[in-house]
């Protein structure tokens, strides 16, 4: 039966190749385009991790996290022909999401038999949207991969916190944090409930430290340059374009033209660039559209509460006012209304008042929803949690067939 197994996972691994090839050929990105082409185009061009520019000059980046820009960069500093640069990146993406595939597998195997992993890791590596995202330029790939990374390693970390998975979790919870700053919650949400179940202080501490050590360097420059600790700070941007009078479920696109967006901002946001070139000015502009968030959901606050349970919702099922291409596509629709449904089941089986993984994964799953709604909700998103769904729905088929 092992050895049936093993060449299971070989299969499954084959014929993802070939899916994600045959994505690649059918739906590759072309150019790289909104804010990563213009983050890679001023790291080659001044050396310089920067999205704006203020009257012809461009100010420092705090807006966007910088591991994905750097990732991109690191690969055309090798591959500088814009169509070799292009197949390199999608061609490193599907290798990273055979390796996600792989560790889909081997985190099942702390909650099932080896039986029912080989079908979870099927559904994972065949769901459409996952095949689709390697084409991308996008970093919805390499964040899964660092998910499924994070995940590994914590449920090792669950029996035993030693060296070798306390340097792989802390390593991979930096680079999350670096590839996505509300990661910062998520890590320490997952370090508490660690510590509450191992009640093993100092080795708890650690690994906070050694997570903080990985973006040490990335946070000195942002005090540096901006006088605050912190990867990121688009949390105004974000809640404004989630939350204002004209927004949908996925937000209204503002990147490049929040003043047409949100005329209520025009006149400051023309005061801040009549200043000329600041080094706080990703900072500044912020703090303004987070004020004018915060006003507009004071002025509406039924509004609001009634669009985080619609956001909350779309997450896990379908946005009915979407606009992207391709959206109510079955391929994309079915799969991610089944999986949610599953879900949901498996939450019910599974759940027992104990700290134990099956609990983690359940806080996991809505701690993550429960942020983004906070914000906008894109189709990718929901990407990010398909292995917390495929463990979840795997326990209605356990309940089915104990012995399976």
């Amino acid at each position: 039966m092992s050895y049936l197994l093993k060449h299971n996972l070989l299969f499954i691994l084959i014929i993802s190749f070939f899916a994600r090839i045959f994505g690649i050929l059918m739906f590759r990105d072309l150019e790289v385009d909104h804010e990563w082409g213009i983050l890679l185009s001023n790291l080659e061009l001044f050396g310089v991790l920067s999205v704006h520019t203020v009257q012809g000059e461009i100010v420092p980046n705090i807006f966007m996290p910088p591991l994905y820009p750097l990732f991109l960069y690191l690969i055309k500093i090798f591959f500088n022909n814009i169509d070799t640069f292009l197949w390199t990146v999608q061609f490193t993406q599907l290798f990273l999401s055979l390796i996600t595939i792989f560790l889909t597998y081997r985190i099942l195997l702390n909650f099932f038999s080896k039986n029912l992993c080989i079908i979870g890791t099927l559904v994972f590596a065949l769901f459409p949207l996952n095949i689709y995202a390697v084409s991308q330029i996008s970093s919805i790939t390499l964040q899964v991969f660092l998910l499924n990374v994070f995940l590994y390693s914590y449920f090792k970390l669950f029996k035993n916190i030693n060296f070798k998975y306390t340097m792989v979790f802390s390593l991979a919870s930096g680079l999350l944090m670096l590839l996505r700053g509300e990661y910062f919650i998520f890590v320490i949400l997952s370090l508490f409930y660690l510590y509450f179940k191992k009640k093993q202080f100092i080795k708890i501490i650690t690994i906070a430290l050694i997570s903080l050590i990985v973006v040490s360097p990335y946070l000195y420059r942002n005090y540096n340059i901006f006088g605050v600790i912190t990867i990121t700070k688009s949390s105004g941007y974000n809640l404004l374009k989630g939350n204002h009078p004209r927004t949908k479920v996925e937000g209204v696109g503002m990147f490049g033209k929040i003043e047409k967006v949100i005329p209520e901002v025009k006149q400051k946001l023309l005061e801040l660039k009549s200043k000329g070139p600041q080094e706080k000015y990703d900072l500044l502009q912020d703090q303004i559209l987070m004020e004018q968030a915060i006003v507009f959901i004071k002025d509406e606050p039924l509004r609001y509460v009634t669009l985080y349970f619609k956001k909350f919702m779309s997450f896990l099922f379908i946005d009915l006012n979407a606009s992207y291409n391709n959206y109510y596509s079955p391929m994309h629709i079915i799969p991610k209304i089944i999986i949610a449904i599953t879900s949901f089941v498996g939450i019910i089986l599974s759940f027992k008042l104990k700290l134990s993984k099956t609990n983690y994964i359940i806080l996991f799953y809505f701690s993550n929803i429960g942020l983004f709604s906070f914000f906008f909700i894109l189709p990718r998103y929901s990407l990010s949690l398909l292995t917390i769904q495929i463990i979840l729905s795997l326990f209605i088929l356990k309940k089915i067939k104990p012995n399976f």
